[in-house]
């Protein structure tokens, strides 16, 4: 579950990353993204609803910070097990298409 979770952060990175291609001021997106990741270290069992299924199925925080968590404690269950695994390979495969068209489109830093 650990390398699930590293996958996991390692893949937004490397998406954020091949947005500086387009993008010139991608340093507030990283900032956003560390933020949410401060907030998905603490117990998601602190927040609403709403901010809950934010951190989980929109930027996938908790699958990164707490499920590693539970798996050590013995929490864990089968399917959120099951599903983190996933995810962490849906996102690695999401992520290397986007770097390659990042670098099919490359056009460099001098202009």
């Amino acid at each position: 579950m650990l390398v699930a979770g590293g996958i996991i952060i390692y893949c937004f990175f490397l998406i954020f990353a091949t947005l500086s291609f387009w993008f010139v001021r991608i340093e507030n997106i990283l900032t956003i993204f560390q933020s949410m990741y401060e907030a998905g270290r603490r117990s998601v069992s602190l927040y609403p609803a709403w901010l809950h299924y934010g951190l989980a199925f929109v930027v996938p925080i908790v699958f990164a910070t707490t499920v590693p968590a539970e798996a050590l404690t013995g929490r864990l269950n089968w399917e959120t097990m099951l599903g983190a695994v996933g995810l962490a390979l849906l996102l690695l495969v999401i992520s290397k298409v986007i770097w390659r068209v990042g670098l099919r489109h490359y056009s460099g830093a001098s202009a």
